[in-house]
């Protein structure tokens, strides 16, 4: 149980950290664009960075408690493992759910 939480928080701080800096990256992208459309896409990407913070947070604690029992791996491998496998996951969903921002809010500036 202890070994879950602390995959949940590390997963939690590494994903605060990557959404601090994306939402920074988007403050700056967002120059050119009118008030209303860049405040739309900004609000959009931080739903965005929030929802992968908390779906990222869960699915490495779920993550983590369902492999240990199976695998014979010691404890730090394994959360080593599900920490970057599921930033990776969250990283390119971000990518991709900008992209669809992008596309829905961003077609003229």
């Amino acid at each position: 149980m202890m070994k879950t939480l602390i995959v949940s928080v590390v997963t939690a701080l590494l994903m605060i950290a990557i959404g601090v800096f994306w939402m920074f990256m988007w403050l700056v992208g967002t120059n050119g664009y009118s008030e209303s459309k860049g405040g739309m896409i900004l609000v959009s990407n931080l739903v965005l960075v929030i929802s992968s913070v908390v779906g990222s947070t869960a699915a490495s604690g779920w993550l983590a408690s369902r492999l240990k029992p199976r695998e014979g791996w010691p404890t730090w491998v394994l959360a080593l493992l599900v920490v970057f496998g599921v930033v990776a996951v969250a990283v390119i969903l971000l990518f991709v759910g900008s992209l669809l921002i992008i596309a829905l809010f961003g077609r003229t500036r």
